[in-house]
Parts: C-alpha cells; sequence; structure tokens
C-alpha cells in the first residue's frame, strides 16, 4: 500500500492542498501501516525470545555438565 509521507500529508493539508477527508484517508492508511509493521515487529520479538531461552537453557546445560566433568577429573587426580 502506497501512501504520501506523513509530512506531506500534514504540510498538504496545512496548506489547504488537501481536504479533511483525503487528509484522513492518508492518516488512516498510515495507522493500518503501523499496525502491520507492529504485529510482525511482535511475532520477531516472540520467535527471537523463544531462541534466546533456549540458547540459555543450553548454556545452563553445558554449565552443569562442566562442573560435573571438573569434579570427575578433581576426583581422579586425587
Amino acid at each position: 500500500m502506497g501512501t504520501y509521507h506523513h509530512k506531506k500529508v500534514m504540510s498538504d493539508y496545512a496548506n489547504d492542498k488537501i481536504t479533511v477527508e483525503m487528509a484522513v484517508g492518508h492518516i488512516l492508511q498510515h495507522i493500518d501501516k503501523l499496525y502491520e509493521l507492529q504485529a510482525n515487529a511482535n511475532a520477531n520479538r516472540y520467535k527471537l525470545r523463544g531462541r534466546v531461552d533456549s540458547l540459555e537453557k543450553t548454556i545452563e546445560e553445558l554449565r552443569s555438565e562442566t562442573s560435573h566433568l571438573r569434579a570427575l577429573i578433581q576426583r581422579r587426580i586425587n
């Protein structure tokens, strides 16, 4: 969906180049686009949060395994 830049819409309205109805139409298009972008951003954020959670879980598992291995090595040394 193409529309005029929001600054141009506001300028054109302020300079009586477009009517109130035209300005509202353009503004509604901008609002619709913003909602679409927000929905996409939220979906991406949830996906990334899931990946971060998975990586954090893996890190904790590796830390636990490393601690266990260190303890085994320490017992064999002593």
